[in-house]
């Protein structure tokens, strides 16, 4: 019985080591650079790289290749201020995420999360078909986990304009 307990406060104690950073040292600009990695959809899961640009008054994810030559926008976020209840998990962006033209877009919300001793920096990118964000659904049919590789490469083309 002590050595179980003894187990516990090691492992709390270890958690609470490992604690993320603040999230208020993280500026909505941070979300620009080249982010890289697993995708996983309802049918499919593979890598994904896109370099994340401003563009207006949003930022917009241009799509690269597997050779890094960069593709069509991708991705379109807008920053989301947070309310004094959500402060301190990351920094929220809505938009919308389309992977191949003439598909239905995805509507996604992206998590920029503060690096941690163990982690660094991260966008976690969460979205679904068919209009407006569904916070709790059990699943969702598309998912990534991308780390900053870095800086951004790529530029948005001239005519992209705001979210819809």
């Amino acid at each position: 019985m002590l050595k179980r307990i003894l187990q516990t406060v090691c492992v709390l104690a270890a958690a609470a080591t490992v604690a993320p950073l603040s999230a208020g040292e993280l500026k909505p600009i941070d979300i620009g650079g080249r982010w890289t990695g697993a995708t996983f959809t309802q049918t499919s899961k593979g890598t994904l790289t896109v370099d994340i640009v401003a563009c207006g008054n949003a930022w917009c994810g241009v799509q690269v290749a597997e050779n890094g030559k960069c593709g069509g926008t991708a991705l379109k976020l807008q920053y989301v201020k947070p309310s004094d209840a959500e402060e301190g998990h990351g920094l929220q962006f809505d938009g919308s995420l389309e992977l191949a033209a003439g598909t239905e877009p995805y509507t996604v919300q992206a998590w920029l999360m503060p690096a941690r001793e163990d982690a660094p920096i991260y966008l976690m990118v969460t979205g679904d078909t068919g209009g407006s964000f569904r916070v709790f659904r059990r699943s969702f049919p598309f998912e990534a986990q991308l780390a900053r590789t870095q800086d951004a490469v790529c530029h948005a083309p001239q005519s992209v304009s705001s979210l819809r």
